[in-house]
Formats: C-alpha cells, structure tokens, sequence
C-alpha cells in the first residue's frame, strides 16, 4: 500500500526488430555474462536470426533503455532438441542457472527425451551444445502439481537464484 518509485524503459524490442505480434516477448532472462535471453510468442526474423516461439535468442546489448541498440544469436534451439512449434511447447518462461542449466516452462503440454508434463512443470535442459546446432538432454526439474498446483495453471515466470 506504500509502494513508490518510477518505471523505466530496459529493453525496447521495437528498436532492435521485434515489431510484429508474433515477436511479443513471452520469456526473458538473463545470461552469466548479462545478456538477454528471449523467447517469443510466435515465429520471429531479427537481423541474424530466425526462429520459432521455441527458441531462445540472446541479446548483446550494445544499450538499453529507449534506444535499445544490440545484436542477437540463436542461444537455444528448441527444434533441434524435440521442442515442436506447436502451440503447447512454446517456451513461456525461462532461465539459466550457475553452472548453464537452462529451466524451461512451455504454454502447454511438453514431450521431450527425458520429460514431459504439463504447463505448470518446470523441466531442465542440461547442453553439450548451443546456437545454432543445439544438443543436450532433458529432465523434469519441478512438478508442481506435487506441491498442489493444479495443472492447469500455467507458469510464465521464471527466476532461479543458487
């Protein structure tokens, strides 16, 4: 009830090509070094870079703020690694952790090698491989159906802190 302070511009995805309604920003995170990583709620074309709701793209940000100036690379490419372009395994949320594990949460429900669930699972893809040619394995990292999350509530944010 006494919250106060100012918001401010981090990250226009409209200066640095993310302009149509396939492009909205769906899952952001960050990488060890502090970039961005990004996933989007439909197919995207950045300058460098093109890929499916899927997939995780990262942003070298050159600024920030409202004139946001950067390049991309494909980080993860979830096509490579058994993640469809269906509607249900768009990733909605994502992060990294310490040691490069990257945790996932789809729109919907997931089949991968390893794991699958529903919308409000967490899964882990542990890389031997990223970019452009993906590789590595899966596993479920959280169910929260196990801690009374009915399945089919959906997570869409996503942050580990170890």
């Amino acid at each position: 009830s006494t919250t106060a302070g100012t918001f401010t511009m981090y990250f226009d995805g409209s200066d640095v090509g993310l302009t149509t309604t396939n492009e909205d920003v769906d899952a952001i995170g960050f990488t060890a070094s502090g970039n961005l990583l990004i996933s989007t709620v439909g197919a995207f074309s950045v300058t460098g870079v093109t890929g499916e709701d899927e997939d995780l793209i990262q942003f070298t940000a050159t600024s920030l703020g409202t004139t946001t100036a950067g390049t991309y690379s494909m980080y993860f490419d979830g096509s490579d690694v058994g993640l469809s372009t269906t509607t249900s395994e768009d990733v909605d949320a994502a992060d990294l952790t310490s040691s490069g594990t990257i945790l996932l949460s789809t729109l919907g429900n997931f089949s991968v090698t390893g794991a699958s669930g529903t919308s409000q699972d967490i899964f882990e893809f542990v890389p031997t491989t990223l970019g452009s040619t993906t590789a590595g394995t899966y596993s479920l990292f959280l169910d929260l159906s196990t801690v009374g999350i009915d399945p089919t509530e959906n997570v869409v944010g996503l942050q580990f802190l170890d």
